[in-house]
């Protein structure tokens, strides 16, 4: 039981350290972010987006927290999987590992990865409006993209929200056989 419970601890306080990071580390890269950097290791893809034509944006500091506030439009359901991943782990740590509570768990982290997934099309318009805006008119971009990443996640979540539905139907059997005398 040691086993599991002890890096269930650890794995719950690193996702809740997650979850208050993440916000932090968003905002300190779009302050800091360096636009004419597109090859380095925290340049965004909607700047190598906006500046394909040649163009390399200037970003306002306005426009850096316009679009940290669009990036936190997936960062919410990040955060929430963030936090449900802690209460699993929480659950794990304390010897819970088929209840209720689990399944309940399993069940939201799956719904926010489709959810963090479609957002993201979301970020991505609204973070090029926000960055192309002070553009000249024929300029303007607005980018949508949905890719083979976000296609591999909603299929993970899908599968975590029927893992969930078969978790819940081996809770319920568990429960009724725990009845019968």
């Amino acid at each position: 039981m040691d086993k599991i419970t002890k890096p269930s601890k650890r794995f719950s306080i690193l996702f809740r350290i997650l979850f208050f990071a993440n916000p932090i580390v968003l905002l300190a890269l779009w302050v800091h972010l360096d636009p004419a950097d597109t090859t380095g290791w925290i340049a965004f893809e909607v700047i190598e987006t906006v500046s394909r034509n040649g163009k390399i944006p200037d970003i306002d500091l306005w426009q850096r927290i316009a679009c940290f506030g669009a990036s936190m439009v997936p960062g919410a359901a990040i955060m929430y999987v963030y936090w449900t991943l802690s209460r699993l782990f929480d659950l794990y740590a304390r010897g819970v590992f088929f209840g209720k509570e689990n399944v309940s768990c399993y069940r939201a982290i799956g719904y926010g990865l489709i959810c963090q997934q479609l957002l993201f099309t979301v970020e991505e318009v609204l973070q090029t409006f926000f960055l192309t805006m002070h553009n000249l008119e024929g300029e303007k971009i607005i980018s949508i993209s949905f890719d083979d990443t976000n296609a591999s996640l909603l299929v993970v979540g899908l599968m975590i929200i029927l893992i969930s539905r078969i978790m819940d139907e081996g809770r319920k059997i568990q429960e009724e056989q725990s009845l019968t005398v």
